[in-house]
């Protein structure tokens, strides 16, 4: 039975974890990071330090303050294949936890949650160039409440991007505002996207998709961390939503009151929070 639940679940969670072990190697560059809204410049490098184990262990890591200061980081673990990090930020007065994963397909994103005060916060982050290549992000004056700093990516960084402003509307569809003035509308668990023009017309792409298995109840110990896993899927996406209550609720009345099972809810959110982090 635990054998078939493993291989139930890898079936569920097939478009998540194919492709998704990481390298090493993927994990180092210069990430723009948001952590609960507070901005930052997170690096990590290869020192070149000749060590035995465990694999990550030349990496070193640090986050750039708002006086372009390092404050002292370090890596506790990289794991389940290379895709999960645990590192510690040392702001002041708190030694603060994060826990990320690389994105599946797209290893230059990486999204996860951190813990300050008691509670959890999400927190994402975007790789514009890899370690030691360019400048930092330049400060431009700020402190979040927990020392996060306030900075601005670099020219290359942002340079091509279109600003885009992502809500849920009522239809439960994530509407992303596109810079020619349509708007893009998609829907976690369904596969295409429909494009609304400014004169009001509409197109749309479809693509197949197949209904993903569902995999048996599972016991006492299995419920909890999934319970653990999906909350914290929920506290990113409000992260990445700008604490939009009302999109939120959107989502939730529209894509989740009908889904009860808890497989369901966490391919739905980890799904809306690719959506959320990827461009048009």
């Amino acid at each position: 039975m635990a054998r078939l639940f493993a291989v139930l679940v890898s079936v569920l969670l097939l478009p998540i974890h194919v492709g998704a072990d990481a390298q090493i190697a993927e994990w180092i560059g210069e990430f723009a990071m948001n952590h609960d809204g507070f901005q930052g410049t997170l690096r990590i490098e290869d020192s070149k330090r000749d060590c035995a184990a465990p694999a990550w262990c030349h990496l070193v890591i640090s986050y750039v303050d708002v006086n372009g200061a390092r404050l002292r980081a370090t890596i506790r673990i990289i794991d389940q294949a290379f895709q999960h990090i645990v590192f510690y930020v040392a702001f002041p007065g708190n030694n603060q936890r994060f826990d990320g994963y690389l994105m599946s397909w797209d290893k230059s994103r990486m999204a996860g949650t951190t813990v300050w005060d008691g509670r959890t916060f999400g927190f994402y982050a975007l790789k514009h160039s890899p370690a030691g290549v360019g400048p930092l992000a330049e400060p431009i004056g700020g402190r979040g409440r927990r020392g996060g700093p306030q900075l601005t990516p670099t020219p290359a960084a942002s340079a091509g991007q279109r600003a885009e402003h992502k809500t849920i509307n009522a239809d439960g569809e994530v509407q992303t505002a596109l810079a020619d003035g349509s708007k893009k509308l998609t829907r976690p668990g369904v596969c295409g996207f429909t494009i609304v023009r400014p004169d009001g017309t509409k197109s749309r792409s479809t693509c197949a998709q197949v209904q993903p298995a569902t995999p048996p109840i599972p016991d006492a110990v299995s419920g909890q961390w999934l319970d653990r896993h999906n909350s914290s899927l929920l506290d990113i996406v409000r992260t990445l939503l700008g604490n939009d209550q009302v999109s939120l609720d959107n989502y939730l009345r529209t894509a989740e009151s009908s889904n009860p099972n808890i497989y369901d809810r966490i391919r739905l959110r980890t799904e809306l929070i690719t959506m959320l982090t990827t461009a048009s």
